[in-house]
């Protein structure tokens, strides 16, 4: 905490953070839920010494159900974290095994529970799909579970084979086969469904929301806004250059402590954003938002044509993965599914 507190004072003594109000704060992973109430008091009036913080900031808490109690949730609910973010995965036994998850399906029903007997009014929860040995009637009772719990929020992620992770080692051996790429076709499609069945607005590639409680703080990543990113292994980002510059921080904790302390800041890499790399970036961060794009916003951001940038966007749009609509360019349903294929052609 004293590491974090002294990364914050470096940084909002110098633009673009100095004297800006705080819209929102993330308390992400790791593992935020192993701090006790006590840390975060002492880490938010710290913020509130520093800068303003919004009336209305959103201040979510990510949660991970085999490290909470009802006791800590009242604690950080009465310290003003506003939203939090669940773990839950899943609440199949067989696949949180097969995830490394060390919560059952009864940690995750009560963690949300007593989030709800702790005041919490906007609660979001994540779900893997197309875990190895799940089934799309799995993911259907998931589904079910997470939707009687009435969340605002629902974020859902395939999982992915990461280079140099455990998964992608078991994958390359062979020891987990990934799911079929129909069926995982066939477990989004049902997510879609029953979000929206269940009264969602489907408004980012993996998330859905009831009205008025979509994800402010993301949307600060998709919409390409400053933002500071403190601990180890933080990213951050700031709009104040022509196109952007970006920076991360040390990983190690033991490395990030010992630098913050000594200097105010434990960057590793910066990098300074080209106009081509921004314009990429726009593109693809906006076509995350299911809302899409105005070429226009884009001319008016570069000063240079979209279809002249982009000219293979016409075969996007001829070939059904990108639609154009009321001034504005989305992906379709087609598109959703081979979204990251789409992205990668405007890199």
């Amino acid at each position: 905490m004293e590491a974090l507190g002294a990364e914050l004072r470096h940084y909002t003594a110098q633009p673009p953070w100095h004297g800006q109000p705080i819209a929102t704060i993330y308390f992400g992973g790791g593992t935020p839920s192993l701090f006790t109430p006590q840390s975060f008091e002492r880490f938010l009036k710290l913020v509130g010494e520093l800068a303003p913080i919004a009336k209305d900031a959103e201040i979510t808490l990510e949660a991970d159900p085999a490290t909470v109690t009802q006791e800590k949730l009242c604690g950080y609910r009465a310290l003003g974290i506003n939203r939090l973010s669940v773990g839950v995965q899943s609440f199949q036994p067989q696949l949180l095994k097969t995830l490394g998850r060390i919560h059952t399906p009864k940690d995750a029903h009560d963690t949300l529970t007593w989030a709800r007997a702790a005041g919490f009014t906007n609660l979001s929860m994540d779900v893997i799909f197309a875990v190895p040995g799940q089934t799309v009637a799995m993911l259907a009772d998931d589904l079910a579970l997470a939707h009687g719990h009435a969340l605002e929020h629902l974020s859902t992620y395939s999982l992915t084979y990461e280079e140099h992770t455990p998964f992608f080692v078991m994958k390359k051996k062979g020891t987990l086969q990934p799911v079929e790429e129909d069926e995982e076709v066939a477990m989004y499609s049902l997510i879609q469904e029953r979000c929206a069945a269940a009264g969602y607005r489907h408004y980012e590639i993996s998330s859905f929301a009831r009205p008025g409680f979509s994800a402010h703080h993301n949307a600060n990543y998709w919409n390409g806004t400053s933002y500071l990113g403190l601990g180890a292994g933080a990213h951050s980002f700031s709009a104040m250059s022509t196109w952007g510059t970006r920076w991360s921080n040390e990983r190690s904790p033991r490395c990030y402590m010992e630098k913050v302390l000594m200097h105010g800041d434990a960057t590793t890499e910066v990098e300074t954003l080209t106009q081509v790399q921004a314009m990429g970036e726009f593109v693809w961060l906006n076509l995350r938002q299911l809302q899409g794009f105005a070429p226009a916003a884009f001319i008016e951001r570069f000063n240079v044509s979209f279809d002249e940038q982009f000219p293979h966007v016409t075969d996007l749009l001829d070939e059904g993965l990108l639609t154009s609509h009321s001034g504005k360019i989305t992906l379709s349903p087609q598109g959703l599914l081979l979204a990251d294929t789409i992205f990668a052609s405007f890199v």
